[in-house]
């Protein structure tokens, strides 16, 4: 049932100022600027949060409350270990961050580099510890792999902060070419802080997000997903093709809790989940203003519930010619959606 207050005057839904954290990385894809929208689709009842394609973690720390099972999983392992450093270690790396000064394009090039070279995997630390507690005595053994647990740690705090930079000072977040940008580095110091303590409590993983949906689905599950965007997965380093998207189409068929998806406006994501609510809108394209102002980017929501359910239980203002009897479901709807997308309040 929907509230309705008889009144002249703009349509506006009732909302509340709330304090969010905000994002330290910069990442493809960032939802930032369409945060309200997405918040007023969220369905109403849910006890376990969880983001298979965290990205940037902007709509998980953009949330007004916290929810008490959250989960963050990303299947860039760079990305990963970047948020379980700002997480675990916020102090140590805000003061490694401030040692790693990027001035230029030929430092720029260097992290690039070190990037491509991958020195130090989970894997080769276990085949190093396997082997010194099989050639060494115990004690020996025992001293040995503590330093390379250290040494582990060490390199992961160094690779978390020269990831953050080569994103923050890539063109477009892409990590391949020098944005040439200025950027205050000691800027990010109390976001990192306050990111530390907002996920403290929160499960940080790197996992296929097949694997991931099908260990979290319960019926109280609530799943948002921000996959590449079709016909753009050429932009991301672990590649996403047509096949992943029909997995994701497949594996949120079978879910037994909620889920929203965040897609780009197109045949065939409209095709592909033509049985499921969809709401469309468009937003700004940043990344085009440059060469083409007032661009759009045509967006897609699509949800396995009823996407305006948040909204059918807030109070609405309208003018008198908006009401004339009795309103259809298409008549309330259209009103829903312009006062999801016109409210810039975030929930």
């Amino acid at each position: 049932m929907i509230s309705v207050f008889l009144l002249t005057g703009r349509l506006v839904s009732f909302r509340k100022k709330v304090m969010t954290i905000k994002t330290p990385v910069s990442w493809m894809g960032n939802k930032t600027s369409i945060l309200h929208i997405i918040y007023a689709l969220f369905p109403k009842s849910y006890t376990r949060y969880i983001e298979p394609f965290g990205g940037s973690g902007a709509v998980l720390l953009g949330k007004s409350v916290p929810d008490k099972f959250e989960v963050y999983n990303d299947y860039n392992a760079n990305l990963v270990n970047l948020f379980r450093c700002m997480r675990d270690r916020p102090m140590e790396f805000i003061r490694e961050l401030g040692f790693l000064n990027l001035n230029s394009r030929d430092d720029f090039t260097v992290i690039k580099r070190f990037f491509q070279k991958e020195e130090f995997d989970e894997k080769y630390l276990e085949q190093q510890l396997e082997l010194t507690n099989i050639m060494l005595p115990e004690l020996q053994a025992k001293e040995l792999c503590e330093l390379y647990r250290q040494s582990k740690g060490d390199y992961d705090l160094k690779r978390a902060v020269m990831f953050l930079k080569l994103v923050r000072y890539s063109y477009s977040s892409g990590g391949k070419s020098f944005a040439c940008q200025p950027f205050n580095v000691a800027a990010l110091f109390i976001l990192i802080e306050q990111l530390g303590k907002r996920l403290a409590n929160a499960v940080i993983e790197n996992q296929d997000f097949e694997v991931l949906i099908k260990h979290y689905d319960r019926p109280d599950s609530f799943f948002y997903c921000d996959p590449p965007y079709y016909t753009s997965e050429y932009v991301y380093e672990c590649g996403f093709t047509w096949e992943d998207h029909m997995r994701l189409f497949r594996v949120l068929s079978e879910c037994k809790g909620q889920w929203l998806v965040s897609y780009n406006d197109c045949p065939e994501i409209r095709e592909l989940y033509r049985d499921y609510n969809q709401f469309s809108f468009t937003r700004i394209h940043s990344m085009v203003q440059k060469y083409e102002a007032g661009k759009e980017f045509p967006e897609l929501l699509i949800g396995n519930y009823d996407l305006y359910e948040r909204e059918k239980e807030k109070p609405v203002q309208m003018t008198l010619f908006d009401i004339e009897g009795e309103l259809k479901t298409g008549e309330i709807e259209k009103i829903l959606k312009e006062c999801i997308i016109s409210c810039k309040i975030k929930r």
